[in-house]
């Protein structure tokens, strides 16, 4: 089979590495680089196509082993949330209807007070900032769940 000489331009540390590599298989430069136009040739476009592919396969599996190592954390976080409502529901007495309107009103405005609160929290660094900001007021939270504020 006949040969044509080609002629191209590589970044010298490239050619270092070529020479390298074909002098560790015993073969010459051009035969090397015959071979690996062969091979780059051979794989067609599917080349850094499927390379992209095979890395976003990695990346996809390093993803779904960190939510498998989670999931069993929030399916104890479910239980125990669905454990304590369970318990809530069968421990409390219905609501008196002559209450009802009064404490479904209270409900939503410490429901209201909540959310503000998360949100403040969520914005300004989770719990850590709540748990810091709590010690420095002089606020508490009473029995129903109210803020009380204390004079001194």
């Amino acid at each position: 089979m006949g040969s044509i000489c080609l002629r191209t331009y590589v970044e010298p540390e490239l050619a270092r590495t070529v020479s390298k590599m074909a002098q560790r298989q015993g073969r010459s430069e051009s035969a090397f680089v015959a071979a690996a136009l062969r091979a780059y040739v051979a794989a067609g476009a599917e080349g850094p196509a499927r390379a992209a592919e095979d890395s976003q396969k990695r990346q996809l599996g390093r993803i779904e082993d960190e939510v498998n190592k989670v999931m069993p954390e929030l399916e104890t976080q479910k239980e125990l949330l669905l454990t304590f409502v369970k318990v809530w529901l069968e421990h409390n007495p219905p609501l008196d209807p002559a209450l009802e309107a009064s404490l479904s009103a209270s409900a939503d405005a410490r429901l209201e007070r909540f959310l503000d609160i998360a949100s403040i929290t969520q914005s300004q660094g989770g719990l850590a900032h709540l748990h810091a900001v709590g010690a420095e007021d002089d606020e508490d939270w009473d029995a129903h769940g109210d803020l009380e504020t204390s004079s001194s």
